[in-house]
């Protein structure tokens, strides 16, 4: 994977507005990663013949990002443009999948419709995300997250691949908060007394294109002091991730979450952990998936008492002997 991040800071002022570096992993278009000397945002361009139509961008356009075209000599030149540094992480991961995605194409219309394909679906992606920080409930279902990818980062079978395992955000939201080659995995945080686990749509644990899915539930009570919070399972995980390309990964997904530096004084309720609840969600596991409901019924939110799904119970272990 081209690591875009890491050229836009390599980037030298050259005596132009816009500093140029011409990607040439991508031998047959002609793709540039550039950097505004004067503000230091970074944009991408994808520059194509004139005579290949481009849609209007106006509903390509969202937060953060400006999308617009510029002709130049005998070019039309999609510029893709960050508007706020904060959002550089998931800028960059942005940008290396529309990358990934164009390297397949053959024609320069096929890249410019490759490109709009990945923008719009990066566009639901920003539309979900809380700019204005995470609610006290959004909070505890990332330190769920985070403490089970801090578990596979300590893992050695699959400390490599634990950033790219945690799917949360990913696939149209369909994906399970971690996806480990054919098995699923979601993750639930309680700080209730009496714990049970909150389903929050029929998708969640749904077993289709999974050979197996677990689910595993942590199970903890509020501290004031010594106990666990999102700023220090985040700073825990980054000081854990060695590859700079991977920590890149992991700050993005963390933005895509809704978790930003510049709020994390909001972040620092702690809790204790008092139990690891690992279940293996099998056909016969009370659920509610698509197939159950009525034509027209959807984001169907339900609870399950531990009592009633005691006999799925596992060994938090057998979840990493079955990957």
């Amino acid at each position: 994977m081209i690591n875009i991040k890491s050229i836009w800071e390599n980037q030298k002022p050259s005596g132009d507005i816009i500093i140029k570096t011409k990607l040439d992993e991508i031998e047959h278009l002609n793709c540039f990663a550039a950097t505004n000397h004067f503000t230091g945002l970074h944009l991408f361009i994808l520059s194509v013949s004139k005579n290949v139509v481009i849609p209007d961008l106006k509903n390509y356009r969202f937060k953060g990002v400006e999308i617009f075209t510029i002709e130049v000599q005998n070019n039309i030149e999609l510029n893709i443009y960050l508007l706020d540094n904060d959002l550089k992480d998931i800028f960059s991961l942005f940008i290396e999948n529309i990358l990934e995605d164009i390297k397949q194409s053959v024609t320069e219309s096929e890249a410019i419709t490759l490109t709009l394909n990945v923008v719009s679906k990066w566009k639901k992606l920003f539309d979900k995300i809380n700019f204005n920080g995470l609610t006290p409930e959004r909070q505890k279902g990332l330190i769920g997250e985070l403490l089970f990818l801090n578990y596979l980062l300590n893992n050695e079978k699959t400390s490599v691949n634990a950033v790219n395992a945690w799917t949360s955000t990913e696939k149209d939201f369909q994906a399970k908060d971690f996806t480990l080659g054919s098995v699923g995995i979601e993750i639930k945080f309680t700080s209730a007394k009496q714990p049970r686990i909150n389903v929050s749509n029929e998708r969640q644990l749904d077993t289709e294109n999974f050979k197996e899915l677990f689910l595993i539930l942590y199970s903890t009570e509020a501290v004031k002091d010594n106990g666990i919070s999102l700023n220090s399972i985040v700073e825990q995980i980054r000081k854990n991730i060695l590859s700079e390309e991977k920590l890149h990964l992991f700050n993005g997904k963390l933005q895509l979450n809704g978790y930003f530096d510049d709020d994390k004084e909001q972040y620092g309720k702690m809790y204790s952990l008092k139990k690891t609840f690992s279940f293996s969600v099998t056909t016969e596991f009370p659920k509610i998936v698509k197939n159950d409901l009525p034509l027209g019924i959807y984001d169907t939110s339900y609870s399950i008492e531990i009592s009633a799904v005691e006999n799925f119970i596992i060994e938090f272990e057998k979840i990493i002997a079955n990957i």
